[in-house]
């Protein structure tokens, strides 16, 4: 039986608190029971949509309680992933903690702390977990010098954020060595989105994450395709979380106005870097996530539902929910993400 792969999920890694100085991160118990995590000024509620439940059964001080349980400790995650029928799944550190605008000296330290507890947790059960490291991006020597140490580690690939990567954006020729480093490595490049907030950025008042993260995700593959990245590094391969946000129900308007556009420095049909895209499947609506799949066909869409996270989803009843043939979902449920990320 072909295994089932989850490439999308966050832990919160204990042996990082307090690494970031005042930033922490740190969990903070509130007095009505509830938690959140703390990175800097911005507070978030240790919540997610499965938590809903919890709450009603346990209280929400039991609820908190419970699901800090499942992002920190590595065999109760083993245990959800039985319930949920899961045989391998990717984790990544949380983030809010790409931490690309402090100082870089402990950018360093942190991201190396971060990777090394990544590496820790997935020893817990092997056969079960992969992690994709983090590189402290405001200095680029350091992340090279990252980028080896975690292959030693054992990472299947490299998680970065969709913007403000240290003064830098996805896009920027200087990121062109790292990313030809990463490909050497036989390593996919996976792109996360994170809150506007955290860099500064004005967060959209009532949907926040909610628009803010599908937005990011569109930005950062319309961009990397527009840039002529692609072009300078032939051999990489990117997954963007997220569904690919807005851009496979938007192509055909990027690629209007990409004629139009002088800045434009892709040197190939914009459709045909699409093949190097993959896209995990966590998109709510069943029509849209059909769509995805059409547009980009079953060899480039994964199961990456965000497990345990605000946004989290059941992943295979997503794709059950799409009537695929028993080929196409078997690529989805897992045989992509295998070969993607040399599972």
């Amino acid at each position: 039986m072909a295994q089932c792969v989850d490439i999308h999920s966050h832990l919160l890694l204990p042996a990082l608190y307090g690494k970031a100085g005042e930033l922490g991160p740190e969990i903070v118990h509130h007095d009505d029971g509830r938690a959140s995590l703390r990175v800097g000024g911005r507070f978030t509620k240790i919540r997610s949509v499965d938590s809903i439940e919890q709450e009603r059964i346990w209280g929400l001080r039991g609820a908190a309680e419970r699901y800090l349980r499942s992002l920190t400790d590595p065999l109760t995650r083993v245990a959800e992933m039985d319930e949920k029928g899961i045989d391998i799944l990717g984790v990544t550190n949380n983030p809010q903690m790409y931490f690309y605008g402090i100082d870089a000296g402990v950018a360093r330290r942190f991201q190396s702390a971060a990777n090394d507890a990544l590496a820790e947790y997935c020893s817990a059960a092997p056969s079960r977990f992969f992690f994709m490291a983090t590189l402290p991006l405001q200095d680029l020597s350091a992340s090279m010098t990252e980028l080896d140490r975690a292959v030693e580690l054992g990472a299947r690939g490299i998680n970065v954020g969709a913007h403000s990567l240290g003064g830098r954006e996805l896009y920027d020729e200087q990121l062109w060595p790292l990313y030809a480093r990463i490909a050497e490595a036989g390593l996919p490049l996976f792109i996360h989105p994170y809150p506007f907030e955290l860099v500064g950025v004005p967060p959209l008042r009532f949907s926040g994450p909610m628009l803010e993260f599908p937005y990011q995700s569109s930005m950062a593959a319309a961009n990397l395709i527009l840039s002529g990245a692609l072009d300078e590094v032939p051999d990489l391969k990117v997954c963007i979380s997220h569904g690919g946000g807005f851009l496979p129900y938007q192509f055909g308007r990027i690629e209007a106005f990409a004629k139009l556009n002088p800045a434009v420095r892709a040197k190939k049909p914009l459709r045909e870097y699409l093949p190097r895209l993959y896209f995990d499947g966590l998109i709510h609506e069943v029509t849209a996530r059909q769509y995805l799949v059409d547009w980009m066909g079953p060899s480039n869409v994964l199961v990456g539902d965000n497990l345990g996270g605000l946004d989290s989803a059941d992943g295979f009843a997503y794709v059950r929910e799409l009537g695929l043939d028993a080929a196409a979902a078997e690529q989805i449920n897992g045989g992509n993400a295998i070969k993607l990320f040399r599972l």
